[in-house]
């Protein structure tokens, strides 16, 4: 059964004093709802992505669910990325269990520490007490990728590239905002900015002008030492499925909004799924306006929002109102979302416009 998207609103702050998360989450739900031209009373169900530790709160989707539609419907939470979210509601929209569902993704950087929520992730026993972080990980990959003379170059030119898209990106990050500090060899332009997010869609199983054509998902050993650095196969795995199933090879898409942690994560996502040859992500990140031309993690960032956020901006590439950073004549775009810790666990979505 073919999945459409209906509608999609978005919204990259920090520290707003003037609504609290619920009021946040509402006002993005409420947007997209409005902007599918639907009534509320035509959702029959809510899958939330949100986490207690970037929330701040024990239980939180107790106090939040309710802002994004959930009262009375039927409601799944996610403690993971959005786009493992939105690859839900498709499912149980493709089983038939509903014909209309909100898929919502939050995180609150300005209200939590992510460096700390970061390490808390990792192996109590083991390597959480070595001080490890997920920057320390896109550390390890930087320093297995950027030994050659032409990747430095092209390492460059991406981190200027990926600022200056994010200044002509509308929707991101103006003003406020933190980075951590990088660990050797990432410098400051590798480095995400923390923000405020929230995104929200309208998914429907009636058609619309954009079609969710393809979906893959894969996961990789928790310990990082049991999976290698220098490529993600989660992602290429994930990508190999949902490109796959849409029937189009990963170097004809149109647009590709990959999440990553870093630049270097970036880089390596393009490779992974198909926009970029082995060793040649960072030089295609630099040139190519498919890659990330929302200007990626330096327009806005914070766990578990990023999946549906890509996703929201390939949507809206497709619709043709992504504003100063649309591309001419995108008819096919791909969108990643990864989980914690050092993307283990990798979804991707491909979409078209009808």
């Amino acid at each position: 059964m073919p999945i459409y998207i209906e509608g999609v609103a978005l919204e990259i702050s920090f520290a707003d004093a003037r609504r609290n998360l619920s009021e946040l989450i509402f006002d993005t739900v409420r947007a997209s709802v409005d902007d599918s031209g639907r009534e509320m009373g035509e959702i029959d169900s809510v899958v939330l992505a949100a986490h207690d530790l970037v929330d701040g709160r024990s239980l939180s989707s107790m106090v939040t669910a309710p802002a994004a539609g959930a009262y009375l419907r039927d409601e799944i939470r996610f403690s993971d990325d959005g786009a493992a979210a939105f690859a839900a509601a498709v499912t149980r929209l493709e089983a038939g269990d509903n014909r209309r569902s909100i898929v919502a993704a939050w995180g609150r950087s300005s209200e939590h520490d992510p460096d700390a929520f970061s390490r808390a992730l990792f192996d109590p026993y083991m390597t959480r007490p070595l001080g490890l972080d997920e920057f320390v990980l896109s550390a390890m990959r930087a320093q297995l990728c950027l030994g050659r003379d032409e990747v430095r170059e092209a390492h460059e030119r991406a981190v200027t590239r990926r600022r200056d898209a994010a200044g002509r990106n509308p929707r991101a990050l103006k003003a406020g905002g933190f980075t951590s500090a990088p660990h050797f060899p990432l410098d400051t332009g590798d480095m995400p900015l923390w923000a405020d997010i929230t995104v929200s869609m309208v998914l429907s199983t009636e058609p619309t002008a954009i079609r969710v054509t393809g979906m893959g998902q894969s996961s990789e050993p928790y310990l990082f030492g049991d999976r290698p650095l220098r490529s993600i196969r989660s992602l290429s795995q994930a990508a190999d499925r949902a490109l796959t199933e849409a029937g189009t090879p990963g170097s004809a898409v149109d647009v590709a909004e990959v999440d990553g942690l870093t630049l270097i994560d970036e880089a390596l996502g393009l490779e992974a799924v198909g926009l970029a040859p082995a060793g040649e992500g960072m030089r295609r990140l630099a040139d190519d306006p498919r890659a990330n031309p929302s200007g990626g993690g330096a327009s806005g960032y914070s766990r578990p929002a990023m999946g549906l956020l890509r996703i929201a901006e390939a949507i809206l590439q497709l619709r043709g109102q992504a504003g100063p950073v649309q591309l001419d004549g995108v008819r096919t775009a791909l969108a990643s979302g990864s989980s914690t810790v050092a993307g283990q666990t990798q979804t991707v979505i491909v979409l078209e416009a009808a």
